[in-house]
């Protein structure tokens, strides 16, 4: 949490409200939890009535099965500000109320750098799973609309027997590109990406990592933590001591609850970190970087070559004005040329070494600069900003990878989440 300014939300409505089949308060809590909210209280009230001048009551000779329920959240102005929309879309007859106040005190004990929470308060609990006799199609589908890009292998009694990933698809399965990639383009070509797979009906078992790192739901966040970074994983099966899936613990899920106990945001006239590591102490100061000029082909030779996965594009004066990853290569080119900006990526070769039809369609983007194909204004961190503070911004914003700048908005590195996590436990 953090002290100062704050705002408080509450939103009021019935019991007995639904929303996708699900009491609304508890759909209510699970969202304000996944958009990083410091906490949320739910109070059922003993009677009262609202826009329908129907009286609810507890008592025992007028039993209501439609109590009114209130839903209190406080937090930072700006994300009081960014759940307000989803509120409203989920409770659109419910009365919303905002108002300013002042927290005076919080507390949330850290240890190794985290909030002193078990896994099970943090995990998510609906789970998607796959057999491991399911097709591996199953595991492109399920995975295609999904911010995660890996799933849990599970057999009849619910025990986690293997991870299938974006990695094993591409390495064993025969998928061409990541699925990042694939869902920057559309169903109809999605679906000719399938008939890529060298068997489409090869199964879930085939292609699986067998070798799976698992957590407890006991275990302290900071622990959970530590395992993904030293093992490189994103998401963490939640196992029973019987080794049954009881849960799913991400990445995002761990920023998340970063960014819902951490100190006040951090502003560029705040005084040096002290003793806190800084982005310019985790940062990268290798950063594959293009003028706005700079055409497809300088943009394709740093895209295959840099492990970053994406090229920051600066002006003359190297201020940071936009950023382009495969996938917006993907969006900002006709469907026609897909096939050879799939090829180039996939094959993570130089233009000059393609040929035939791959060649063809990228000479036809020849005239494209790095100013068309850019996404503008991306989201930037200081050099000087405290790593912690550099996290809440990644999860806030869901940005995997944030361009360093100066006081002036001049490129000086690249970071990551994994560097950062890694600073920030010690």
């Amino acid at each position: 949490m953090f002290t100062g300014k704050a705002r408080q939300l509450t939103i009021f409505f019935g019991e007995s409200d639904q929303y996708h089949h699900q009491a609304l308060y508890t759909a209510m809590l699970e969202m304000l939890r996944r958009q990083g909210c410091s906490g949320a209280t739910i109070t059922r009230g003993i009677a009262g009535f609202g826009a329908s001048s129907v009286i609810h009551t507890s008592a025992i000779l007028r039993l209501s099965m439609d109590l009114p329920i209130v839903v209190t959240v406080v937090d930072r102005p700006e994300r009081i500000e960014r759940v307000i929309g989803p509120v409203r879309e989920m409770a659109p007859h419910a009365l919303i109320t905002v108002e300013d106040v002042e927290v005076i005190q919080s507390g949330a004990p850290f240890r190794e750098g985290l909030p002193d929470v078990k896994v099970s308060e943090v995990m998510r609990r609906e789970v998607v799973t796959v057999r491991p006799d399911s097709p591996v199609t199953e595991v492109v589908r399920l995975l295609l609309d999904k911010d995660y890009t890996a799933l849990p292998v599970v057999d009849a009694d619910g025990t986690v027997v293997g991870m299938v990933s974006d990695n094993d698809l591409l390495q064993r399965a025969g998928v061409r590109v990541a699925l990042s990639l694939k869902r920057a383009a559309d169903p109809a070509f999605v679906q000719e990406l399938h008939k890529s797979l060298r068997d489409p009906q090869r199964k879930v078992s085939e292609v699986m990592t067998t070798e799976v790192i698992t957590i407890g739901p006991d275990a302290i966040l900071g622990q959970a933590a530590r395992l993904m970074v030293d093992r490189q994983l994103k998401r963490l099966p939640v196992v029973d001591k019987d080794g049954k899936l009881i849960g799913i613990l991400g990445r995002i899920d761990i920023l998340n609850t970063i960014a819902a106990v951490h100190l006040p945001q951090w502003h560029p006239e705040a005084p040096p970190a002290g003793t806190q590591a800084t982005v310019a102490d985790v940062m990268s100061r290798e950063v594959p970087a293009v003028n706005e000029s700079a055409t497809l082909e300088e943009i394709f030779q740093l895209l295959v070559s840099s492990s970053h996965k994406r090229v920051v594009v600066v002006d003359n004066e190297r201020r940071v004005v936009g950023i382009i990853a495969d996938s917006d290569l993907i969006s900002r080119v006709s469907r026609e040329n897909w096939p050879g900006i799939i090829e180039i990526l996939a094959a993570k070769v130089p233009i000059e070494k393609i040929s035939g039809p791959a060649r063809q369609h990228v000479q036809k983007l020849r005239a494209r600069s790095a100013r068309e194909l850019m996404t503008p204004n991306p989201i930037t961190v200081r050099a000087e900003m405290p790593v912690a503070s550099a996290l809440v911004k990644s999860a806030e914003t869901r940005t995997k990878r944030l361009p360093v700048v100066d006081a002036e908005g001049r490129l000086v590195g690249i970071v990551g989440r994994t560097e950062m996590m890694r600073a920030l436990l010690g």
